[in-house]
């Protein structure tokens, strides 16, 4: 796909990713209706295959408050987007062991266990495809567009107004 672009404000998304779904959803949200160009399909690669694990307290220095602010974002967009997979988590610290010792936190393991303990409560898991999907279909019913193709060029025009 070749775009002509004119210098009206046209925003070209490449990538139907998390990040491309996020940036669109986003950008319809201030009332920018934006076209996102994707090779397949939305959520094809690794957006549609990842974990999905979300640690809010696990920053630390510059980025502490890029997880707890991306952790809390995490949790209104599930409520937003009614996504079925997003889910509080604990996490669950393990240590395999000689002697068998039933765990009291994970009753599921079998073989021996050391010693178990919850290690933080500020995690939760979302299915990333799901997500993925979900914000790129808000933003499609929010005036972006997706079309299926490939970036191959951009060529940018002036218009009369000098731009």
């Amino acid at each position: 796909i070749f775009f002509r672009l004119e210098m009206n404000g046209d925003i070209i998304i490449c990538g139907g990713g998390i990040i491309g779904a996020s940036i669109a959803y986003h950008l319809t949200l201030k009332g920018v209706a934006p076209i996102v160009v994707e090779r397949c399909e939305v959520a094809a690669a690794a957006s549609g295959k990842a974990g999905g694990f979300l640690a809010g307290e696990w920053g630390s220095g510059v980025t502490a408050d890029l997880h707890r602010k991306s952790f809390a974002m995490h949790g209104a967009l599930a409520k937003t987007l009614g996504l079925q997979s997003y889910r509080p988590i604990p996490v669950l610290s393990v240590t395999a062991g000689k002697k068998p010792k039933p765990s009291q936190h994970c009753t599921w393991l079998d073989g021996s266990i050391a010693k178990s303990s919850l290690m933080d409560s500020g995690t939760a898991q979302v299915t990333p495809k799901e997500l993925t999907c979900a914000l790129m279909d808000a933003a499609v019913s929010n005036g972006a567009r997706v079309v299926i193709g490939k970036v191959e060029g951009l060529q940018v025009v002036q218009t009369g107004d000098g731009m």
